[in-house]
């Protein structure tokens, strides 16, 4: 797949090249033509990730879609917990820390569908760290894609205080705000395995 890309980058140079010195309208077909060409490789690889994060899921029978429902945390509890079934948790990698020989994923994720926000803090083994370091690192994987892992606690934090400053004449002053509209649901257990979303080979950017 990654070959793939790197040959659509080599024809994005070659368009650009050719289109020295042509009138309006060729620029404007090559500018298109080289638009259709990132809308498909953008879709591949679209197509690419997800059935990648379907697959993964589905070989450890992990929940998926659970960010699309409306649930009370307890019934995330009795699913995650209770029932002992992993989570397919997608998101963007925030942050990594570490506590003793323990490393600690930070995964952020919002629903689109009700006013929650989800962060998964999972644990691995520095063994596990190290492999997942080595793919973080390269170039022909993004920061974000699916973890696969077993829930040991989750906590419901709401209201989200909010810090604000405001301004009169010369006097300032700080207030804070609650805010009853939004919930933060914290997903805490132990990695399984882990899918990092593919992007084009960026060698011959």
């Amino acid at each position: 797949m990654t070959k793939q890309f790197g040959l659509t980058l080599t024809l994005f140079t070659i368009i650009l090249l050719t289109s020295c010195g042509k009138s309006d309208k060729e620029v404007k077909e090559v500018k298109e033509e080289k638009e259709a060409v990132v809308k498909q490789t953008n879709g591949q690889l679209k197509a690419t990730n997800e059935k990648a994060i379907i697959d993964l899921s589905q070989k450890y029978n992990a929940v998926s879609g659970w960010d699309t429902l409306e649930l009370y945390t307890y019934l995330y509890q009795e699913m995650f917990i209770d029932q002992r079934k992993p989570i397919s948790f997608e998101g963007e990698l925030n942050d990594i820390t570490k506590t003793d020989s323990t490393y600690f994923l930070k995964v952020r994720n919002s629903s689109w569908h009700y006013n929650k926000n989800y962060i998964a803090l999972i644990s691995l083994s520095r063994q596990n760290f190290v492999e997942f370091l080595k793919i973080l690192k390269s170039n022909n994987h993004t920061n974000e894609g699916c973890f696969v892992f077993k829930v040991s606690k989750i906590v419901s934090a709401s209201p989200e205080i909010k810090s604000d400053l405001e301004l009169n004449g010369e006097d300032s002053y700080s207030y804070l705000d609650y805010d009853f509209d939004e919930t933060l649901l914290i997903f805490k257990g132990e990695l399984i395995d882990f899918y990092l979303n593919e992007r084009a080979d960026k060698t011959n950017d």
